[in-house]
């Protein structure tokens, strides 16, 4: 190829590892799929993937929520804090309150 350069990039040994085998999977080389990245880079003029929190939750809310979620689990199991409602509406319109 005329005009290229030498692009050098430090990852840990076991990314590289193995994301090789699933490029090989795909018949690429680490090389192959870098410049077919920075192809589409230059073609969208953006990232060719999304970036974002998984469930689009950041890890300190969804830690919390995990946490609550066990808490509220505990009370159900020794039958703790345990709100009862008459039907579906009822409790619908407890929940709206609380928001309000």
């Amino acid at each position: 190829m005329k005009n290229t350069v030498l692009v050098k990039a430090k990852i840990p040994a076991d990314v590289k590892q193995i994301s090789e085998q699933i490029l090989n999977d795909f018949g690429l080389d680490l090389s192959s799929a870098i410049r077919l990245f920075l192809f589409k880079v230059k073609q969208t003029r953006s990232l060719p993937f999304s970036i974002g929190y998984e469930n689009n939750c950041p890890p300190e809310i969804s830690n919390g929520l995990s946490d609550n979620l066990l808490s509220i689990q505990k009370d159900i199991e020794q039958d703790k804090n345990i709100m009862q409602f008459a039907d579906n509406e009822e409790g619908f319109n407890h929940l709206e309150s609380l928001i309000r």
